[in-house]
């Protein structure tokens, strides 16, 4: 972000006594600090159509970027290149940032009172994530992490069919997600290490660890590869056991951002298979073990506009207003980030045949073509 402040005014700038009034019709006054890709297909249209908040700013660096989105969606709202200008104008914000600032900056807003909804991770460290939670404790403001899959009524469902045994005992599970490229943001900050923390693990693979913790709890990490050389990875498979029913539940996870994967998650058990679909939002199936129909479960109905980030940002609303806590809270999404560390700090090479077949082979080539 820009270090002075730089205003590209669309409407007067609110002076700071209306900071922590309602907006209009008793609705929570909302900033959203980042305005790249996610902003635009998931924040921005989720607080338009929500009735419990007013959208009163927009900050990002990018100047030409806050006038597109201005354009896009027809917006009369502050504009700032410098997020520290809505600390006088918002009552709460989503920050929608590279990964490497959400702490940082998020910090700043608990500091002055300002609730905050920060997309996962919450932050790269621990460390981090340790200090916003006691921000948010000591000036008694909201905390919540953008793990907007916890609002999908199969998230809900799997856990309640877990509880209630339909599978029996658990046997097994694994999950797998992939996509050739994967997400693709606007600055590209999720292809460098320092700006997004990690590769596939954290960009695309977050959002299953933090489920991975809510369905199974704390899992015992037995082994970690990807196939980083320095950069950052494209992809990762983890080997865990979790502790459920008593007994060690082992389970096998992979991410890829260079091939498309499966895209869902399986876990068995001793009266059959559970299966949960990626973008399957209500649905999940259940195939018996000994014959017998499969079966597709509905979670119940989806929201009327499809929308689960506007879902999400009104539960933030919710817990603001009832002095409670949101679905994901900081503690949660600080959770997810030391399994995500510690696999890191244990990382191994991936097995790659095709690389390490050829890597010899090039250079040998390249050694006998310098000699004279």
């Amino acid at each position: 972000m820009s270090s002075m402040p730089a205003t590209v005014d669309v409407i007067p700038t609110p002076s700071a006594s209306v900071r922590r009034t309602a907006g209009s019709r008793g609705r929570l006054r909302l900033g959203i600090v980042g305005c790249g890709a996610i902003a635009e297909s998931a924040h921005l249209p989720a607080a338009l159509r929500s009735d419990r908040v007013d959208l009163v700013a927009l900050a990002d660096a990018n100047k030409a970027r806050l006038r597109y989105l201005q354009g896009q969606f027809g917006l009369r709202v502050a504009a700032a290149s410098d997020y520290r200008e809505l600390f006088d104008q918002v009552a709460a914000v989503v920050i929608a940032l590279p990964n490497s600032l959400h702490a940082p900056v998020a910090l700043q807003f608990l500091r002055r009172g300002i609730h905050v909804l920060c997309e996962k991770p919450l932050a790269p460290t621990s460390g981090e994530c340790g200090e916003l939670c006691e921000a948010a404790r000591s000036n008694h403001v909201v905390l919540a992490v953008g793990y907007v899959t916890r609002f999908f009524p199969s998230t809900e469902l799997t856990r309640t069919l877990l509880e209630e045994g339909l599978l029996g005992q658990l046997t097994s599970f694994d999950y797998e997600a992939g996509t050739a490229r994967g997400w693709e943001t606007i600055s590209g900050y999720n292809l460098i290490r320092s700006s997004a923390g990690g590769g596939v693990l954290v960009v695309s693979g977050s959002h299953f660890m933090d489920r991975l913790l809510y369905l199974f709890g704390q899992p015992d990490v037995i082994r970690y590869e990807d196939d980083s050389r320095g950069g950052v990875e494209a992809n990762c498979r983890i080997i865990v056991t979790c502790q459920v029913q008593g007994r060690s539940l082992p389970g096998e996870i992979t991410f890829s951002r260079t091939h498309t994967l499966a895209n869902r998650l399986r876990i068995c058990g001793e009266n059959g298979l559970l299966e949960v679909r990626e973008g399957e939002a209500r649905v999940v199936t259940f195939r018996p073990r000994r014959g017998g129909r499969e079966h597709q479960i509905s979670g119940g109905p989806a929201p009327k506009d499809g929308d689960y980030f506007r879902m999400q940002l009104e539960d933030f609303v919710d817990a603001i207003q009832s002095s409670t806590e949101p679905r994901v809270n900081g503690e949660q999404g600080s959770r997810s980030v030391a399994l995500m560390e510690h696999c890191y700090g244990m990382a191994t090479r991936i097995q790659e045949p095709w690389v390490d077949a050829t890597l010899p082979r090039l250079w040998a080539g390249a050694l006998r073509s310098d000699q004279p």
